[in-house]
């Protein structure tokens, strides 16, 4: 496992590479969630690697953990953003140009997107949990997070993985999450530009709900789409249920590289 800190966008940003990538292998690139960190995949990365046999680099986006902090509020949708200048640095990087991204939550969006942006370098896409609707079930989860972090503990835990900047990271995700304007964009237009296979998978509790953007992939992408929902599992499907998660990424890149 090797850590470095790159450039990417012009920010620097922490990276860990688990193995060694090799030219004639795919290499796993894992998109965290919209408040998470390297840290917060636990171990999910190293068993995927150690399952496919695959290298897995997994980087923390600008604001998050140990990457440079953000400056201030961004008024944008982040998401095609960071699907574009960023993962382009990171593959310029570590040289990459056989990628299947394995994203979570935002990062599934991201990854979503980068797959239009992306097509030469990105073979496959594993999409778990994206949230590209923001629908009533949705902004009643990012509800309970805001009261959470106010008069909760979620602020206390958030704080170790992303230090005394955890505000600054978090009411940017919140604002832009409650912004009319951020609601209106479903990545509709991203979504029908996709050529590589996608496999969604998705926890059935989910109590951000998950049934608007598992309706929304079923009608625009027309790529080879798998679907896998997960009864008994929630948000953090990959965690709650992962040796089905892993079997599937694993039947998946079987199926790219075929």
């Amino acid at each position: 496992m090797q850590e470095d800190y790159i450039q990417a966008a012009n920010r620097r940003i922490r990276s860990v590479l688990i193995g060694k990538i090799d030219a004639n292998k795919p290499t796993l690139v894992f998109l965290h969630g919209g408040i998470d960190c390297i840290e917060m995949w636990r171990d999910f990365p190293q068993q995927v690697h150690e399952e496919t046999q695959l290298p897995v680099i997994v980087y923390e986006r600008w604001g998050h953990g140990k990457s440079e902090p953000l400056s201030g509020f961004r008024k944008y949708d982040t998401r095609p953003v960071e699907a574009d200048e960023p993962l382009a640095d990171l593959f310029k990087h570590y040289g990459l140009d056989n990628v299947i991204l394995v994203g979570h939550s935002y990062g599934a969006v991201v990854s979503l997107i980068a797959a239009s942006h992306h097509a030469a370098t990105i073979r496959g896409v594993v999409s778990i949990v994206p949230q590209m609707v923001i629908h009533p079930l949705c902004l009643a989860g990012v509800d309970d997070a805001k009261e959470s972090f106010e008069n909760g503990n979620l602020r206390v835990k958030l704080v170790k993985f992303h230090g005394e900047s955890v505000d600054t990271l978090f009411y940017d995700w919140i604002n832009r999450v409650n912004d009319a304007d951020y609601q209106a964009r479903d990545c509709a237009d991203y979504l029908s530009q996709i050529a590589c296979p996608v496999l969604q998978i998705y926890g059935k509790d989910d109590v951000y709900g998950y049934l608007p953007n598992l309706g929304l992939s079923k009608k625009l992408i027309t790529s080879d789409l798998s679907i896998l929902e997960i009864p008994g599992a929630g948000h953090y499907v990959h965690l709650e249920a992962t040796d089905d998660v892993i079997d599937a990424i694993k039947k998946f890149i079987t199926h790219v590289d075929a």
